[in-house]
């Protein structure tokens, strides 16, 4: 028997090579974007993860990508 996992928003975050990482108002406005584009119930964003920073070319223009979620 599986259990149903709870949805939870994901998002790609790109800042210029070497910059600084993105801010938590940042990264929960990002959150709640996502959360809205997937039909997701409005609340507060109580955690999330973050990884990176991952280096990225993306049409020649090199970038720090972070990607964030819900904890």
């Amino acid at each position: 028997m599986a259990s149903q996992a709870t949805p939870r928003a994901l998002v790609v975050l790109r800042v210029p090579r070497g910059a600084q990482a993105p801010g938590e108002e940042q990264i929960r406005s990002a959150i709640m974007a996502d959360r809205s584009q997937l039909a997701l119930p409005p609340g507060e964003v109580l955690g999330y993860q973050i990884a990176g920073p991952y280096g990225v070319l993306v049409a020649g223009k090199a970038f720090d990508e972070y990607v964030v979620w819900e904890a």
